[in-house]
Formats: C-alpha cells, structure tokens, sequence
C-alpha cells in the first residue's frame, strides 16, 4: 500500500506540472491521481460503516419530528381557543395568565452604536454586516473507472477573487502560494439590540424580540469614522470601504453596511400576559408565543404559525428519507466497488450495481419512513397512522416484487 500511495503522488505531481506548463492561467490547474482497487474497496469499507450509522440515525430523526410536530399543534389547537383579545394601551390586572393578543407600534428609548465605525441610532436593532475580499477556491472532480478496478480522479481548481461574509481558509487550498487571505475578518458582522422593548404598556420578552426582522437599510451619519486600524475608510453611497480604493479593491480589504429596526415598528404579539410583562404561555404539550410585524389578527398569527410547522415537518421528513436512502446507498456502494474487479465486464456490470442499489436503497427507504412515522402518529392521530401503515405494507410488497424480477 505504501509503494502504491508513492507512486500516486509522483504522477499527480507530474499530472499538475505538466497542465501548468501548457499554458494554463496560474489560477487554474488540473491534477490527476489513481487509486488502487484495495485502496478503493478499504476507503468505501470506511464509508460503508458511516452509511448505515446514518440510516440508523434517521429512524430516531423522523420519530422525534413527527412527535414535535403533534406536541406543537396541539399546542397551537389550544392557544388558538385560549386566546383573547386587548389593547395595548394599558395593562388590565384581570388578564393576568392568560393568552393575549394585541397590535401596536414597538419602541424603545435606547440608543445602539457601533464603538467600532462611530455609528449611533435609536433603534430596537442594529445590524453590521461586514464582507471581506478575499480568495476562493472552485473544486471540480471527475471520476474514471480502470482496468484491475482502480479509480483514476481528474481535478480541477480554479482560483477567484470575491467577496465574503465568511472568513475562506486559504490554508486548505491545493495551491496556496498566491493565494493567502487573511487569517481572520476584522469588524466581523455584528447586531446590537435594544434590551427593553416596549409595545403600549406591554414589555416584550427576549424571545419576542428575537422575532422582530423588518430590518432596512441605515443612513450613515456624517460623523462616522474616517480610519480604523491604521486603514482609510471611504464612504461609497450608504456603505464604508476599508481600503486604499474601492475603485481597485485588494485581498483583504472590507465593504461594511448598516441596517436597523426602527424604532415605532408595528407588530401583533400573541402572548402570555404577566403583569406588564410578556412572556411564553404554557400549554399542556408545550409554549405558544407568536409575533407578527405589522398588523394581523390572532387568527391569522395561528393560521401562519401552522403554516410554518407544516413547511418544518414536511422539510425534516424529506432530510429524514434523504438520510435513509442515502446511508443505504453508501452501504451498498461496497458491491460495486467489489464487481469492479471483475476482468473485462467488472466497470460495466458495477455501474449496472450502482444503479440498481440506488434504486434499491430508495424503495426501501420509504416504506421504512413511512412506518416510522406511522408509529409516532399512532397515539395522536390513529386514522392517519393505520393510512401511513398501508402505504408502508404497500412499499414493502412493491419491493419483494421488484426483488423477485
């Protein structure tokens, strides 16, 4: 194994080399590495094992959702009889405990400032959003089956400059040298929030706050910060440029924007009335606390609010059945791997395998979903688990089916 990795790396570099010198651009080079069978079949032995531990992990994955999923509707059932509406104006000592719902504009009297770039504004949020300029690698592979049941791979890289929110580790790269960034983003994105935020008489709770997210876009003060950390800042239109010049921009240079909330935002709150604090109501199967900016009845806060759990199920069911069919696919992926070896017809029978196990992996992952949902419905919803368990039955049966063929 140790003289086949060698002679692996030799030809990759003369791979590498060879490409450059044809006169491809520095910033983009091609590479190509072989891979023994043994090596193939040892790496996808490895990937085998991480396979079927995610196909056992999405059964608990699919089993919690769905019992989220009943806890918050039934959670939402109740808070939707529950609720009852006020005004915001003033606190009425009676509603103490229950689910309220009301409208009004949020304010706040504080002041938020950026210390960094000199930013100031009364606002119920402030927010930096910090990019930077920096290198970025593309990866492109193609995998070619050989003779014997190696693996020949193709890679291509190609290098850019960008702009980015999120620090690129240039230490990962293939090629380094020319293209090194920063180690880190300075005056990383930052938001700075107002801690009391009132709506009328009512003060809202931290997790009601974090649901406000009207932002738009800030007008710069004229006494925002003309150098920060020995670099020039400009102002182009609404945003700063750190930098020597935003007209020719250097790897590492910065484009900062500012949004805010402001202050006198609208919103319609359904919550937990304490005194003239908010905070979550306690159903029996979990918390009901919703905010909505602008104006919206109650009814239509729950109506959206169910909306949204559907669109969260329905998104982890999918990540759920992924996970399965995936894992077993990588489970099975061994077989090809193995008929690879074959002489003569070993590439062509083991794409053939790859194919049909895929297949195979998919037809077995529904039905295996669909019982496991079935099973964590059974207590909440009888009609729809017996519905889900027949459609299981019917998958396992259309699988024997297309096994026998």
């Amino acid at each position: 194994m140790a003289d086949q990795e060698e002679e692996s790396y030799e030809e990759e570099s003369y791979e590498g080399e060879s490409y450059e010198e044809e006169g491809h651009s520095s910033d983009s080079f091609t590479e190509v590495t072989h891979q023994s069978w043994g090596s193939r079949l040892q790496e996808q032995a490895s990937k085998s094992v991480i396979g079927f531990v995610m196909f056992l992990a999405a059964f608990p994955l699919l089993f919690w959702n769905e019992g989220r999923a009943v806890d918050v509707a039934k959670a939402l059932e109740e808070g939707k009889g529950a609720v009852i509406p006020v005004t915001s104006d003033a606190v009425d000592a009676s509603n103490n405990g229950q689910l309220i719902h009301f409208s009004g504009e949020a304010t706040t009297d504080e002041q938020l400032a950026d210390l960094d770039f000199g930013v100031e504004t009364g606002a119920l949020k402030l927010r930096r959003t910090t990019e930077m300029y920096q290198w970025d690698e593309e990866k492109e592979e193609r995998k070619e089956k050989t003779s014997g049941g190696g693996e020949k791979t193709v890679t291509s890289y190609k290098y850019r400059k960008t702009w980015s929110e999120n620090h690129i580790d240039s230490g990962s790269f293939r090629k380094r040298a020319g293209h090194e960034n920063p180690a880190a983003i300075p005056y990383e994105s930052d938001e700075y929030v107002a801690d009391r935020i009132v709506v009328g008489a009512f003060q809202l709770s931290p997790s009601l706050i974090e649901k406000i997210d009207a932002f738009e876009e800030m007008r710069l003060p004229a006494n925002a910060v003309e150098q920060i950390g020995g670099r020039t800042v400009h102002r182009t239109g609404n945003s700063l440029y750190v930098g020597d010049s935003p007209s020719s921009p250097q790897i590492g240079d910065l484009k900062v924007r500012f949004e805010i909330i402001p202050t006198e935002t609208e919103v319609s709150v359904v919550s937990r009335q304490n005194g003239s604090r908010l905070e979550p109501y306690l159903s029996k199967t979990g918390t009901v606390e919703l905010l909505q900016v602008g104006l919206a009845s109650a009814d239509l806060m729950f109506n959206a609010a169910e909306e949204e759990l559907a669109m969260e199920t329905w998104l982890l069911r999918i990540v759920g059945i992924a996970m399965m069919a995936i894992g077993l696919t990588m489970l099975f992926k061994i077989l090809e791997t193995v008929i690879d070896r074959i002489p003569f017809v070993g590439i062509h029978i083991g794409t053939v395998v790859g194919v049909g196990t895929t297949l195979i992996a998919i037809l077995i992952a529904l039905p295996l979903a669909l019982l496991t949902i079935a099973i964590a419905w059974f207590f909440a919803r009888p009609i729809v688990s017996i519905v889900l368990l027949v459609l299981a039955i019917g998958g396992f049966v259309g699988l024997r089916k297309f096994g026998d063929k």
